[in-house]
């Protein structure tokens, strides 16, 4: 697999309900950064939307599809954030890591991991999907992407923030990505 059209993606991680979103649409209006959704990517590829309970049953299918996206993005901006995950749950609510391979390919410039507090999480999965979890299973989801997310940073030698939103204002976060020289 060679890598993607796109050059220097910041790629912003988190668990479901951890404000990606909102971060990335903040980023991208004050950094001027096109902002992509990996998600979007995949359900416009191929043509259908993820499932609502965020149960993935072929993510390795779905990571094809979104390096397919990437590749077809007509992007006119150096730099670009790009949202998405290090860990997904598979069709039977597992823990499953997106494959390494999917980040060399992906070649990101630097991993940005979203975390919060599993309490306000939790209230804006059930805000937002009428969906219930387990603290107990949304702390261990969301240390485990923060556990691979540091994997992939190492292995690959990318420059990673750990960005808690409940804890820090978006201030630091900025001045990394400055740093990265995106400005």
């Amino acid at each position: 697999m060679e890598g993607t059209n796109v050059d220097n993606i910041i790629f912003i991680g988190g668990i479901h309900g951890v404000g990606k979103t909102t971060l990335c649409n903040k980023l991208s209006h004050q950094l001027q950064l096109e902002s992509h959704s990996a998600s979007k990517i995949i359900s416009n590829m191929k043509k259908q939307n993820l499932p609502s309970n965020k149960l993935i049953p072929n993510i390795n299918i779905n990571q094809a599809f979104l390096i397919e996206g990437l590749n077809q993005l007509e992007t006119e901006k150096h730099w670009m954030i790009l949202d998405g995950h290090f860990c997904l749950l598979d069709g039977k609510k597992n823990i499953s890591k997106i494959s390494e391979a999917v980040f060399k390919v992906i070649k990101p410039a630097a991993l940005i991991v979203i975390t919060d507090s599993v309490k306000n999480i939790a209230s804006r999965l059930k805000n937002r999907d009428d969906e219930e979890y387990d603290l107990k299973f949304l702390k261990q989801f969301q240390n485990e992407e923060t556990a691979y997310a540091r994997h992939i940073a190492k292995k690959f030698s990318i420059p990673i923030y750990i960005f808690n939103s409940s804890d820090e204002s978006s201030s630091s976060l900025i001045q990394f990505i400055t740093n990265l020289g995106v400005i």
